[in-house]
């Protein structure tokens, strides 16, 4: 869900302080077990546990620091979005990960890291908003060193996680499950495929299970 602030942006809320907090609410209570779930399955798949890895579309930092406890890695999180850039340091210093987890202020349509710089590059939730699939996928593969990988997508981690998370997000928003395929149809598998040819990536991975949906790139 790092793109959340982007889809409240498209509802005719703005970027503001008011709105990243409400987020962070939500990934601190509804959404903060599927962190570590989905933190363990990106290294599993990736077999990369040290290094550096950048999250992109970080939100509030709780994946970026789910990762960071599981591994060894040095982890980035970058969000385009300044409150909530502000609001992933406060939760960084509460977990007392600073040394862990950077973070940083950027945009995947131009991420501030160099070519062939980072071991792992993830992002859940975000890609729905890019405004170019292809420029992000391009970026997120020109940063990866050889042998690195890049997960990408959006997902709840298993079953079970999305079906009480679902239920919960309906209860308050009774207007969630709509908002939610229209967050999917902007990146269904035709899409994301179109992208990538576009982008002159033809080497990938499209997960579709009960662990969510996800585009593995590797270097």
């Amino acid at each position: 869900m790092g793109g959340y602030l982007t889809a409240m942006k498209k509802e005719g809320v703005s970027h503001t302080g008011e709105s990243a907090a409400a987020y962070n609410e939500i990934a601190q209570t509804v959404f903060f077990p599927i962190y570590p779930v989905i933190a363990d399955q990106i290294l599993r798949k990736a077999g990369i546990d040290r290094g550096t890895c950048l999250d992109i579309g970080s939100g509030p930092g709780h994946l970026a620091i789910a990762l960071a406890t599981l591994s060894d890695l040095r982890v980035y999180a970058l969000d385009n979005a300044r409150p909530m850039y502000d609001i992933a340091t406060k939760n960084i210093a509460k977990y007392g990960m600073e040394k862990r987890v950077i973070p940083v202020h950027g945009d995947v349509h131009k991420v501030p890291f160099d070519d062939a710089s980072l071991d792992l590059v993830v992002s859940r939730g975000s890609f729905f908003f890019w405004r170019n699939l292809s420029q992000g996928f391009l970026e997120c593969r020109r940063v990866l060193r050889s042998g690195g990988m890049a997960y990408i997508g959006g997902g709840f981690g298993n079953a079970h996680l999305r079906d009480e998370i679902e239920r919960t997000m309906r209860e308050r928003d009774r207007s969630w499950e709509e908002k939610r395929k229209g967050w999917y149809r902007n990146c269904s598998p035709h899409i994301v495929r179109s992208a990538l040819a576009a982008a002159g990536i033809f080497e990938y991975d499209i997960i579709d299970d009960d662990s969510g949906y996800w585009i593995c790139l590797t270097r």
